[in-house]
């Protein structure tokens, strides 16, 4: 949806895309070739960057390094993209069409202060970017439809989420109550629900709400009518909490009313080809977790088991549901896989081999499409998982070379053993004032001193202060970091 912004601006993300991605230089030849713009576009962009959301993020430039973002502890980046959604005509417009369906171009130009023509290329633009999403907007009057109802229903509560966060509420319908509604019915369904899942839940049940009020129904299969009255009985027992957020009494509710409600709510019970189809995915998310247990020898509670499982059950059936991009700008899901790509090096090696062997296997894009949104969800839902995989990590020897003496030396030894704990093994070489040839030195992974010994390998050698320093700290820590990573080629899963 990124084709909705003016092209100025879809450049201007694709460049806070790039840089928020890294924490390393980047040159403005890599960027000017990436963004395909100049080098005084490339500047002038940073410079709006910096200007529109200095509070959020600096750009340093270097002639030297190149370019390289630092965001703000304070604040969110996620922010900035829904600001540029807030502030974009295109999803002006199509937002207020989701809220004012069946009105005639004048309703939208008189709205939103838009001449004929502006609203004319903004429909035709709109109209480009849903296309990826087999969705389409008509214009006389102007309204969205597409394949299914609840593929609608999907791309607006995503959309909605993306745009307003958890802590904004666009919808006249109580949060709080719908809210307590779906964590009622997640106690007493055992769903085991996470936050982020009943967040995603309550915009879906107001977009439903809108979506009914307007008119648009769900057309049910036939086939999950037994499903659907099963669920129905045990909805009945909700009708006063429904009532609270929408106002209806219950005999002013019909039948194909809470049908509908339920079709969209309880949407991972639907859409199973079979019962057999079913088991295949479940079996399929157990062959998973064992594998990634056996790969990195490490345990797993049941109950990540299980949440994993159903992350691959659910995973599937809203792919057979809505098989497209689930973000708008934003793929929050794609920097969460770049951070654990770069600091668990193996468990990602190891999951992506595994979904691309079940990829190979079950013909569905596990890795091609849900790489990212899989490491991120099982890096959340394997319990203590970060805590295993900086078990499995390597023990950095350091040795400790000093031209103060022992006594220097030991203390300098107390401070490493005091900043970096387990994640080292600190000792010092004695009698170093009177040594002049290093190659009689014990070996180390790391050589940790307050002067420059010749003959020593710059690779393994770090220079200090006295007394370590806030840039001594960083630099080790760098350094121990990287060194304790378990490689690749340590892994024999990731060879077989």
């Amino acid at each position: 949806m990124e084709r909705l912004l003016s092209n100025e601006m879809n450049r201007r993300v694709l460049l806070l895309n790039e840089l928020y991605s890294t924490t390393e230089w980047l040159t403005s030849e890599q960027l000017t070739k990436s963004l395909k713009c100049s080098s005084k576009t490339l500047f002038l962009d940073c410079q709006y960057l910096e200007e529109r959301w200095g509070a959020y993020l600096t750009i340093e430039i270097s002639k030297k390094s190149g370019i390289k973002m630092i965001t703000a502890p304070h604040q969110s980046i996620h922010d900035i993209y829904s600001q540029i959604i807030k502030e974009s005509s295109a999803f002006i417009l199509l937002e207020s069409i989701f809220f004012h369906p069946n009105h005639e171009s004048n309703f939208f130009e008189e709205k939103l202060f838009m001449s004929k023509s502006t609203l004319y290329r903004l429909t035709k633009k709109i109209n480009v970017s849903l296309r990826d999403r087999e969705l389409k907007l008509s214009q006389k009057p102007f309204y969205l439809f597409g394949k299914t109802e609840r593929q609608i229903r999907y791309f607006f509560a995503a959309y909605f989420l993306e745009v307003y966060g958890i802590h904004d509420w666009p919808f006249l319908f109580d949060k709080e109550k719908i809210l307590a509604f779906i964590q009622k019915i997640d106690e007493n369904f055992q769903l085991q629900l996470t936050d982020i899942q009943i967040i995603h839940l309550a915009f879906s049940i107001a977009v439903t709400l809108i979506r009914q009020q307007q008119g648009y129904y769900v057309q049910i299969p036939e086939k999950e009518r037994e499903e659907l009255a099963r669920e129905q009985e045990q909805l009945l027992i909700y009708q006063n909490e429904i009532y609270d957020f929408t106002g209806m009494q219950p005999k002013e509710i019909a039948d194909c009313w809470y049908e509908d409600f339920i079709y969209t709510f309880f949407w991972w019970n639907f859409g199973w080809k079979s019962l057999l189809e079913k088991q295949e995915v479940e079996s399929a998310g157990e062959d998973f977790v064992e594998t990634i247990r056996n790969a990195l020898t490490i345990p797993v509670t049941e109950s990540s088991r299980e949440r994993i499982i159903r992350l691959f059950q659910n995973t599937y059936t809203l792919h057979k549901m809505f098989p497209f991009k689930k973000y708008m700008i934003y793929d929050r899901f794609l920097f969460s896989s770049k951070a654990i790509q770069q600091n668990y090096v193996v468990f990602s090696a190891v999951v992506s081999k595994a979904l691309k062997v079940l990829e190979e296997e079950t013909a569905f894009p596990w890795y091609q499409m849900y790489q990212n949104e899989l490491l991120h969800e099982v890096m959340i839902y394997w319990e203590h998982l970060a805590i295993y995989m900086d078990q499995l990590r390597k023990t950095v020897s350091i040795l400790v070379l000093s031209d103060l003496g022992q006594e220097h030396a030991q203390s300098m030894v107390d401070q490493l053993t005091s900043a970096f704990q387990y994640k080292i093994s600190a000792t010092y070489q004695k009698h170093v004032i009177l040594d002049t040839d290093v190659s009689g030195y014990q070996t180390a992974d790391l050589y940790v001193t307050n002067y420059f010994p010749e003959g020593m390998l710059n690779e393994q050698l770090i220079v200090v202060e006295d007394v370590l320093s806030s840039k001594d700290l960083n630099d080790l820590r760098d350094f121990i970091d990287k060194a304790r990573l378990i490689l690749p080629e340590d892994i024999p899963y990731l060879h077989s």
